[in-house]
């Protein structure tokens, strides 16, 4: 028997997108949405998700929500439609630091859309949480998630010689934070 953890879920908006909670009814527009560049970002190319591994993702996020779990993951909708168009995930770590990260369906990018999503993740992170400083680990040759974390209040501190690890490929990443003390994020 599935459990329901929509009421545990905070439902965020700022008008154009909507942050929730996944639901099964997700799967389609999700495996719709991947396309090689997420699978080469999230190091799974050359591999697809399937019905069955959305799936798990799902009942996966929302038991982290009912269990109060360190991740939290969030759908991103169009406001106006209720659209999925992606999603973002923060991943609370040790003293008040947390890792933010975001997707965004293949059709549905360029709009603005994952900018709106990590704003919103922050501010509930910084309230919610009780976290201080936000990370997101970017590859270099990624400048629209460097454009996100950007429009999201996010600075770039360094980069982070092969930090990140991809099947057995060590590859360079770019460290941007945000605290809870920055001023507020860019508009768009």
């Amino acid at each position: 028997m599935e459990r329901d953890t929509s009421a545990r879920v905070p439902t965020l908006s700022d008008g154009v997108v909507v942050l929730d909670g996944f639901t099964l009814d997700d799967v389609a527009a999700h495996l719709a949405g991947e396309d090689e560049e997420t699978a080469r970002r999230f190091d799974w190319y050359p591999a697809r998700s399937t019905a069955e591994t959305v799936r798990k993702a799902i009942l996966g996020w929302r038991d982290d929500w009912e269990t109060g779990a360190d991740r939290r993951a969030f759908a991103v909708r169009e406001a106006a439609t209720g659209a999925l168009v992606g999603g973002c995930e923060i991943r609370v770590k040790d003293s008040g630091i947390a890792h933010l990260s975001w997707w965004t369906s293949a059709s549905h990018r360029g709009r603005g859309y994952a900018s709106r999503a990590a704003r919103l993740a922050c501010a509930y992170a910084f309230r919610d949480l009780g976290v201080a400083r936000l990370e997101v680990y970017i590859e270099p040759d990624n400048l629209a998630s460097r454009g996100v974390a950007r429009k999201a209040g996010f600075l770039q501190e360094g980069i982070l010689r092969k930090y990140g690890v991809f099947g057995e490929e060590r590859r360079d990443m770019v460290l941007c934070a945000r605290l809870v003390t920055d001023p507020p994020d860019e508009a768009t």
